[in-house]
């Protein structure tokens, strides 16, 4: 049996009409930090990211510049 577009809407209206109340679904902070998609936050945390392995990499060529000296 094919579903018109008044029969759903009509299952639509008795569902609101019946006052259920919404279930609650506990959420991780991991999830709803996901979910949230905050384009500002994405791009700051990018930025810190970069900087952060830029300047491993800055140290790293410090040290590999200096000569090793062995002996006494």
């Amino acid at each position: 049996m094919k579903l018109t577009n008044a029969d759903v809407k009509t299952k639509e209206t008795r569902a609101m009409k019946a006052n259920e109340p919404i279930k609650e679904v506990e959420e991780s902070t991991y999830s709803l930090l996901v979910r949230s998609e905050e384009k500002k936050r994405a791009l700051f945390e990018t930025l810190v990211y970069a900087l952060v392995i830029l300047s491993a990499v800055v140290a790293i060529l410090q040290f590999a510049d200096q000569p090793v000296l062995f002996g006494p």
